[in-house]
């Protein structure tokens, strides 16, 4: 009888993932990926960084980098890239002008760290080590995840099939996710749910 309830029980879990499979957009290049997400996963150890970008449509952009060993995120460092048109100077943003930086947000330094209670240049760029993460709340910062947890929102948040967006999926770190997500259709700023991931990386 025990074989019977085993043979039972994995057909229900097949039956349920044919269904949860059939709810995504993309699902084909998706499972692709995700197989070839699961051989990386095997051949690193579960050891990997991977890069998140972000962008807003008033002029600012930034870069995440998550650090993950044996399967657990151990850093997440932060950095825009462009502040509100200013293009980080290859010296670091400590390099940069604060009146520049703060000019249209109605702050100067001092008024800013009395504020926020930290100073601008904290927020340009910043490193959480595994006993800080998540210390920096209000960043525009990747959160704090796995690769599977993301492939699962993938899965069952950004892919989902929907009537009233367009949704996208793209496999270009050598097969590994490199973006999904979906747009409202009829929204024009700053609209897209999901991730993109400039790239993913081995490490020791």
């Amino acid at each position: 009888m025990n074989k019977v309830y085993a043979l039972l029980a994995l057909l229900a879990i097949t039956v349920f993932n044919a269904c949860e499979k059939g709810d995504i957009e993309h699902e084909s290049r998706f499972e692709q990926s995700y197989k070839a997400w699961l051989n990386f996963k095997a051949s690193t150890g579960n050891n990997y960084r991977y890069k998140v970008s972000g962008a807003t449509w008033t002029g600012s952009s930034w870069l995440t980098t998550i650090t993950v060993r044996e399967g657990r995120v151990v850093q997440r460092d932060f950095q825009y890239e462009v502040f509100n048109d200013i293009r980080r100077p290859d010296e670091g943003w400590v390099s940069a002008s604060l009146d520049d930086l703060l000019n249209g947000l109605g702050f100067t330094a001092e008024e800013f760290l009395e504020h926020e209670g930290s100073s601008f240049h904290e927020g340009l760029q910043w490193t959480e080590t595994a006993s800080e993460l998540g210390i920096h709340e209000a960043s525009p910062a990747s959160p704090i995840q796995t690769l599977d947890e993301i492939y699962e929102t993938a899965r069952t948040v950004w892919l989902k099939k929907r009537d009233d967006a367009q949704i996208s999926f793209d496999a270009k770190n050598d097969g590994l996710i490199s973006s999904a997500g979906f747009v409202p259709n009829g929204c024009m700023d700053d609209c897209f749910s999901g991730i993109a991931i400039r790239s993913i990386e081995a490490i020791d």
